[in-house]
Parts: structure tokens; sequence; C-alpha cells
């Protein structure tokens, strides 16, 4: 859920860690939504909840640092591509003829419509 992300990230941007209505203030989150991020991610050993505050634990701080600054993607639409699918760049002009054994056998068997 993209709102436990932002909720992780300003975990741990803050000092003293925030309190669990801060974060209802700030997205608008249902006390129930609340409440499983707050199980889930207590069971992971990411946070700690205490006196009604959240504070991410030292390993939560590991993995949302890690998050935050190694794990960056690129931006383009095709920079998330499998890797299966990523061939050699053809130049402009150059002739190609594609595997036909790994066409998929639907296809094969089209007819022309008339």
């Amino acid at each position: 859920m993209k709102f436990e992300n932002n909720i992780l990230k300003d975990l741990y941007e803050s000092a003293n860690g925030l309190f669990a209505y801060t974060f209802y203030s700030r997205y608008s989150i249902e006390p129930e939504e609340m409440f499983f991020f707050i199980e889930k991610y207590t069971q992971k050993g990411v946070l700690k909840y205490e006196n009604d505050k959240l504070n991410l634990t030292i390993e939560g701080r590991d993995i949302i640092l890690k998050q935050l600054f190694f794990n960056k993607k690129g931006k383009g639409k095709y920079s998330n591509l499998p890797q299966e699918f990523v061939q050699e760049k053809l130049e402009i002009n150059s002739l190609y003829l594609p595997n036909i054994t790994k066409v998929s056998a639907e296809i094969l068997k089209l007819k022309k419509v008339e």
C-alpha cells in the first residue's frame, strides 16, 4: 500500500518518532488500516509502538535506508523490463527476421480475413 511507504519514510525522517494520530490527520488513514499497519510492521521487527507513538527499530531504520537510497530503479517506461525481454539493440534499417519458433501457436493458426 502506498500509504505504508509514506509512513515508513516519515518515521525514518523523524528524530523522536511520531504519534499514530499524525498519520490519520496527514493521510486520512482509517484507524483500522493504521492498526493493521502497526501490527504488520511490529511483527516484522521494523517498528515499535509505545504510548501511542511509533518509532522505527534499528533494524527498521536499516531497511528503510536501503529502500530509500539503494533500491532506486530507473524512471523511464522501459527501465523495469524483465531481463528475458531485453535483447540487442538493432541498427536503424537493419534486416530483422523474428524467430518463428517462439511465436505463439494461436498466432500461427490465424487465417487472413478477406
